[in-house]
């Protein structure tokens, strides 16, 4: 790090240009249009001119003293002097928490921005306590440390979507070791004793942040003009920003789907490249169809090759256990994702032979399954050596995760994601704590189920999302019935974005007892799930007789009694409550697509 990047910023020049490479415009071809607002001096603007002397980059900044050539303009980030559409990108480095009003900066980037522009960001937070300081990266300005938390929910308001948001600290901490070596502590402090206490009860963070202007505005103008559904049922397009007028806008539900789905078109039928037919409640319920446009699967194609390189690396193989091997099927969309990181893949598809299976994942250093296919596979075939696992396609128990990577001795990790989010949803990292989800064509509520209003973060209520950028049939405010919360706690990894938490299953799938308890089958796969000799079973409940009917399937080196076994872990949950009744029988493995249910 030479003189000049160290007086710039925490990060320097550097973190300019990593801020740049995320937003992919250091390999766009045309000439970029940028602003840096705040631009001091304009260090960035000089050094980014030198990588790239065709780019038209100006800058602003409210000291008129700054301004020591042609390209840099005096004003502030509430008022920008650029034409609305105008450029490519909006860099604010360590001046967003400087802004008399932050809100109006960010609304005024989202403006002179292109529909497909970037907002480039790296600032301070406070990872503790929020306050105003008389701290400045620059040494001149007070500004103010808020949570992440607050500076999500900001850009949101504002229009933006976060595609990147990471903790920097230790940028930060080497920045101001360098200041102090230098012996500029004074200006950087003003008062050392006070604002170094200040920053410290804070808990004083760094971060880097790259969003794009939210598809939500086009996409809820799009399904009002295209879909008939929604021509009706949407009383008034929200204007952009407008956050609360989205927030009162009314639900979807899975009835509007079955009742008429064709009427969600927004393309010719010829244009749909997939028609997926889920039948959701065995044979006696309306089925759902969704559509899907070649571009609408594309898009989980490139979720997918993000997610997975949390899994493997460059000579891992993967094994796919899921729908397949049509190109446009879980395994065939997955295929083509590994594809384009050099991964080889096999699409053997769902298990209706556990031999078949075992047999064909020798070798493999990546299985993809749903988490009681892969139970079972790994209670027939306990030699295999799977590095990871990636559990998805229904409720998934801890009681699963800590089998397979007791047996298999792997890394698990969780995915969650359904037919209407497009498959793709949300994907551990390598921290496993929580999914990422997948901003920019996703949005994410959650509710209370009762009122219909947002829950804050933290608590649990139903998961409720809108699909942006959908062509074929977008989704406004749909109730999905999984049970979730968003934390926004910081991810090990250094995400700061806003992750959700473990699914806790589904509404409608508890059935309540005359006591008050309930059963489901979220509770019966981590109650018999971890029992030794368990390699799968099934349940029905005859609400009449108030009876739970288990029937069991051992594995077959299993040589104990099971039967009782299972009735003994069954009383101990719900006592008297209830007649159980345990029986053994041979049960394939998850023939089909459909979640696990209790049969009433």
């Amino acid at each position: 790090m030479n003189a000049e990047d160290t007086l710039c910023r925490p990060g320097g020049f550097h973190m300019t240009r990593e801020l740049f490479e995320l937003a992919g415009l250091f390999g766009k071809k045309a000439p970029v249009r940028a602003a840096d607002i705040g631009c001091g001096a304009g260090a960035s603007i000089a050094y980014l001119r030198r990588l790239h002397p065709s780019w038209d980059i100006r800058g602003i900044d409210p000291d008129p003293k700054m301004r020591r050539d042609k390209t840099v303009d005096t004003g502030k980030a509430e008022s920008l002097p650029y034409p609305a559409s105008s450029l490519d990108a909006v860099l604010m480095e360590c001046s967003l928490s400087k802004t008399g009003d932050p809100d109006q900066a960010l609304r005024e980037s989202l403006r002179v921005l292109k529909p497909d522009g970037w907002l480039l960001i790296s600032d301070l937070y406070a990872r503790k306590k929020e306050l105003k300081t008389t701290f400045s990266a620059e040494g001149a300005r007070p500004g103010r440390l808020e949570y992440a938390k607050t500076i999500v929910s900001r850009l949101r308001r504002a229009g933006f979507s976060i595609m990147e948001m990471q903790d920097r600290s230790p940028e930060l901490i080497q920045w101001i070791g360098q200041k102090l070596l230098d012996g500029e502590a004074e200006a950087l402090f003003g008062d050392p004793a006070r604002d170094r206490e200040r920053l410290k009860e804070a808990g004083c963070g760094y971060y880097i942040c790259a969003a794009k202007p939210s598809a939500l505005w086009e996409t809820l103008r799009y399904a009002g003009e295209k879909s008939p559904f929604y021509r009706e049922h949407l009383p008034k397009i929200p204007a952009a920003g407008d956050w609360e007028s989205f927030l009162n806008l009314p639900f979807t539900t899975p009835e509007d789907i079955k009742n008429a789905p064709e009427r969600f078109l927004c393309v010719n039928p010829r244009e749909i490249a997939r028609i997926i037919t889920i039948s959701t409640s065995g044979t006696r319920g309306k089925p759902k169809r969704l559509y899907f446009t070649e571009s609408d699967l594309l898009r989980t194609v490139s979720f997918f090759e993000k997610g997975m390189q949390y899994l493997v690396q460059r000579g891992d193989r993967v094994i796919v256990y899921m729908e397949g091997p049509g190109r446009f099927s879980v395994g065939g969309l997955l295929k083509e994702a590994l594809g384009r990181i050099h991964i080889e893949v096999t699409v053997h598809g769902l298990i209706r032979d556990i031999e078949a299976a075992a047999a064909a994942a020798g070798g493999y250093t990546c299985f993809v399954g749903a988490p009681g296919q892969m139970r079972a596979l790994a209670a027939a075939a306990p030699h295999l050596r799977p590095k990871t696992v990636l559990l998805s396609g229904d409720y998934i128990p801890e009681s699963v995760k800590r089998y397979l990577e007791t047996i298999w001795s792997c890394t698990v990790f969780t995915h969650w994601g359904m037919t209407e989010t497009g498959y793709g949803g949300g994907v551990q990292c390598k921290s496993r704590e929580g999914c990422h989800l997948r901003d920019g064509d996703l949005l994410l509520e959650i509710i209370d189920p009762a009122t219909g209003r947002p829950l804050p973060d933290g608590q649990y209520g139903e998961i409720t999302i809108t699909a942006l950028r959908r062509e074929g049939m977008p989704l406004i405010r749909y109730r999905t019935g999984d049970l979730g919360r968003l934390t926004d706690k910081p991810c090990g990894c250094g995400c700061l974005k806003p992750r959700l938490d473990k699914i806790r299953g589904r509404l409608g799938d508890s059935i309540r007892l005359k006591n008050g308890s309930l059963i489901s089958m979220r509770i019966l796969d981590e109650l018999l799930f971890g029992m030794e000799g368990v390699q799968d079973f099934a349940a029905g409940f005859d609400k009449e007789r108030e009876t739970l009917t288990v029937e069991v399937m051992r594995q077959k080196a299993y040589q104990g009694e099971i039967c009782g076994g299972v009735e003994t872990r069954l009383r101990e949950r719900y006592g008297d409550s209830l007649t159980i009744e345990v029986r053994e029988g041979e049960i394939s493995p998850y023939i089909g697509s459909g979640k696990r249910r209790i049969q009433v």
